[in-house]
């Protein structure tokens, strides 16, 4: 929390998620994880229930979560917190990680 406090960028993905939920993490920040269940039955602090949103991955100020099944989108989000790339870019680099289709590379290396 210290970390999040300081504006520095955190990510937990999968069980991080749970983690962080057994740190009151989750009970100030939008987030997401394997399920709202998930957290609530395995993390006897989580108490952000009202803050759970339903989706692969979610960004809160500093603070990104995903599901075991949100990878790629979770990174883009850590991507566009970041901002490693302008918004257009970063939509390059999702769209050929989601499809793999080279046309998306090329625009994205140019």
């Amino acid at each position: 929390l210290e970390v999040l406090e300081k504006g520095i960028l955190v990510g937990a993905i999968c069980g991080a998620t749970l983690a962080i939920a057994e740190h009151g993490v989750l009970n100030r920040f939008k987030h997401t994880s394997n399920s709202v269940d998930y957290l609530t039955y395995f993390s006897n602090a989580y108490k952000g229930q009202n803050l759970y949103v339903d989706q692969l991955a979610v960004a809160d100020r500093n603070l990104v979560t995903a599901s075991v099944a949100g990878g790629l989108e979770w990174a883009k989000l850590i991507i566009e917190v970041l901002k490693v790339y302008p918004d257009n870019k970063t939509d390059l680099w999702y769209k050929f990680f989601k499809t793999g289709k080279s046309e998306y590379y090329m625009k994205l290396m140019s």
